[in-house]
């Protein structure tokens, strides 16, 4: 092994190392900031005087600002900051806070999400209260509080106040969303489907909210395609024959499922989740077509499919080799046969594929010479 290869072996064990350790790093220096916080609004034989209230909106302004950037630390300090400076003010002069709630509402919601997404349930819950304590009926206090009773295993309440929400907000996409998973669990798929498709509705910009792994509405294109499955597996695990209607049905919804994994693709073709699902539901389509029966099976029609397939992923061996086997058994067309196992064994240096290609070689070579 040469120096400069070692060299770089060694970069990227130590890369791979430190992605690793990164969560770890990420988790202690929240941890860190916190204690900080506590410190600075507890600790210490001297406690400092709170912040003034004049600054208690820019505090809150920063916080968003970091807040919207994920560094969830500095946040939570400009947040604290705020909350210490209106509480001072609001115990020293009651009237002087009297226009500030909103915004000390909006701070305790906000640490009190990131206590959650840290995992400190029991911090985030005393923050909610003192949220709601404020405004029981805002939105945000009942969405988080629904998340809170979701990770707690109570799924009634949690679809309650996530109920609550929509009672405030009908339009709310995440609630609807989160209504869609709740369902979805209790294996309750129309009511599941029908939030899922409000969550589309009404996420249309697609909008990036924090700690979300992708916007909501394509989360939902997601879950839609996930819960027509179930729901197909459910008329496949009949021990009867399928009635026409009810063949007609799977159909249906196979299409809707695929369809919805498309446009999810076609709005974010970095969703991997997404194309990973759509290329497991087009094998599973072509295998479908493969195995139709009568004289003439819809080997074209496979054909298409195996070429989405590969139009969506050029990495995808399986398809590429059975792009080759159609055209050369079936549409003969063993130049496209050829072009397609060169492909799959430029990506997997398989002896079979190698000997589909020296075959098709030497038949075209025969013919040339014909």
């Amino acid at each position: 092994m040469s120096k400069t290869h070692g060299a770089e072996l060694s970069e990227v064990k130590l890369s791979a190392t430190r992605r690793k350790w990164l969560p770890y790093f990420e988790a202690a220096l929240l941890l860190l900031f916190i204690v900080l916080v506590f410190w600075h609004t507890t600790g210490g034989k001297t406690q400092a005087p709170p912040p003034p209230l004049p600054q208690a909106q820019e505090f809150i302004k920063r916080g968003d600002e970091y807040f919207a950037k994920q560094d969830l630390g500095k946040a939570i300090i400009e947040y604290w900051r705020a909350i210490q400076a209106i509480e001072a003010a609001k115990s020293e002069s009651p009237g002087a806070t009297s226009g500030l709630n909103e915004s000390l509402l909006h701070a305790h919601l906000r640490v009190a999400e990131i206590y959650f997404h840290s995992h400190w349930s029991e911090d985030a819950r005393s923050h909610l209260e003192r949220a709601a304590q404020i405004d029981p009926d805002y939105p945000g206090v009942h969405l988080l509080r629904g998340k809170l009773l979701r990770d707690d295993g109570e799924t009634a309440l949690a679809v309650q106040e996530l109920l609550t929400v929509l009672k405030k907000e009908p339009s709310h996409a995440e609630a609807h969303y989160y209504l869609g998973v709740l369902y979805q669990g209790a294996k309750q798929y129309k009511e599941a489907l029908a939030h899922y498709e409000k969550a589309v509705e009404n996420d249309p910009e697609l909008e990036k909210l924090p700690f979300e792994s992708a916007p909501i509405g394509l989360q939902a294109r997601l879950q839609l395609s996930r819960t027509y499955r179930r729901l197909i597996q459910d008329y496949q695990f009949t021990d009867r024959s399928l009635t026409a209607a009810e063949q007609a049905e799977v159909g249906k919804m196979e299409d809707k499922g695929i369809a919805v994994l498309e446009e999810a693709v076609r709005k974010d073709a970095n969703y991997a989740e997404a194309k990973q699902e759509l290329i497991g539901l087009l094998y599973g389509r072509a295998a479908a077509l493969g195995r139709e029966g009568g004289k003439q099976r819809p080997y074209d029609e496979a054909l298409k499919v195996y070429e989405h397939i590969v139009a969506l992923d050029q990495t995808e061996v399986d398809a590429w080799q059975w792009i080759g086997q159609i055209n050369n058994s079936f549409m003969q067309d063993p130049e496209a046969a050829l072009e397609a196992y060169k492909k799959a064994y430029q990506l997997h240096s398989d002896p079979g594929i190698l000997a589909e290609i020296k075959s098709i070689e030497q038949d075209l070579k025969n013919v040339t010479n014909q």
